[in-house]
């Protein structure tokens, strides 16, 4: 369970800095310095986190547990850990497009797919 437990532990990280962001924008709201689309900007970027974290990681620690190839195990995790760093670091960032967010989203979005089809593969050869 090590892969499953460096990923919950770097996106534990993230949620925490995700979560003073929010605190900090309410804060800052509160006292006339910070504007809506800030505060808004930080309350996304720390739902979206939320969001996806959760089914991410109990797909790569199903899969870790089952035995599930290791190489591939690590592979969606680095993915969506990495996808979800760029993403949350960059919400609200950029004027724009941000190439950080829609990668990060891109990355998301196929780990989960992948961990998804391979976990549905790991149950279809332990019946």
């Amino acid at each position: 369970m090590l892969i499953t437990l460096v990923s919950a532990s770097l996106l534990g990280l993230l949620l925490v800095y995700l979560s003073i962001g929010v605190t900090n924008a309410r804060g800052r709201k509160n006292s006339g310095d910070c504007d809506e689309d800030t505060l808004q900007n930080a309350i996304r970027a720390h739902g979206n986190f939320t969001e996806y974290a959760p089914m991410a990681l109990i797909l790569i620690g199903l899969l870790e547990y089952t035995g599930a190839n290791v190489y591939l195990t690590i592979g969606i995790s680095a993915a969506f850990v990495v996808g979800r760093f760029m993403h949350g670091l960059t919400f609200g960032k950029f004027e724009g497009a941000n190439p950080f967010r829609y990668w990060g989203t891109v990355l998301t979005f196929l780990s989960i797919l992948v961990a998804a089809i391979a976990g549905l593969v790991e149950a279809y050869f332990m019946l």
